[in-house]
C-alpha cells in the first residue's frame, strides 16, 4: 500500500485538507473549519505523514483557481485506486464540465455510460473525494435546483458557481 501524505491550509473558501499517495491526490476536503476538513479526509490521515512541501504545487493550483484561473486544477493527478468503475466514469465526465457551466445528474449518468443511472450519478457526486478538482458543484438537478453539496453546503456551491461565472474566461 502506498505511503500517504497530508497537508492542511486555509483558503478563501474555507479549510482545505489534501491527502495524497505516490499515484496522486487521493482526497481534497473543503470545509468551513479545520476539524471538519480533517474529518472529511477520513481515517487514512491517521497513518499519513504531514508533508507541506509535497503538496506545495497542488496548494498553488487550488489558490490560483480560487483567484480566478479556471484551468489551474486541470493538471492535478488523481489516485483513483479502489474507485468503482461507474463512479470513476462519472467523476471523469464531471471534470469535463466547463467552468461556469452546469449539467444535470441525468447528463452525468449518460456521459458516464449509463443513462438510467441518475441516482448512481448523484451518489458518485455525493462521494466525490476531490471537491473543486472534480467540480461536483457544477452538477445540478434537472429542474435547475442546486441539489446538495457536502463541501460546506449549498451556500458554498452557489458561491463557487457565481465565482466561476464571473471569471475572466480568457485565462
Amino acid at each position: 500500500m502506498p505511503r500517504h501524505r497530508y497537508y492542511m491550509f486555509q483558503s478563501s473558501m474555507g479549510w482545505v485538507v489534501l491527502l495524497g499517495s505516490e499515484r496522486g491526490l487521493k482526497r481534497l476536503s473543503l470545509k468551513p473549519d479545520p476539524e471538519e476538513a480533517m474529518e472529511g479526509i477520513g481515517t487514512n490521515v491517521d497513518e499519513a505523514t504531514l508533508d507541506a512541501e509535497w503538496f506545495a504545487p497542488i496548494q498553488s493550483c487550488v489558490e490560483a483557481y480560487l483567484r480566478g484561473n479556471q484551468r489551474a486544477l486541470d493538471e492535478i493527478s488523481l489516485d483513483f485506486d479502489g474507485s468503482p468503475p461507474f463512479f470513476r466514469a462519472a467523476w471523469q465526465a464531471c471534470r469535463s464540465i466547463p467552468p461556469g457551466e452546469t449539467r444535470s445528474y441525468a447528463w452525468l449518468a449518460a456521459e458516464a455510460g449509463s443513462p438510467l443511472a441518475v441516482r448512481a450519478a448523484g451518489q458518485a457526486m455525493a462521494r466525490n473525494p476531490w471537491v473543486l478538482i472534480i467540480p461536483c458543484h457544477r452538477v445540478i438537478a434537472s429542474d435547475g435546483g442546486l441539489g446538495g453539496y457536502g463541501a460546506g453546503g449549498l451556500e458554498v456551491k452557489a458561491k463557487l458557481l457565481q465565482m466561476e461565472q464571473t471569471y475572466d474566461r480568457t485565462r
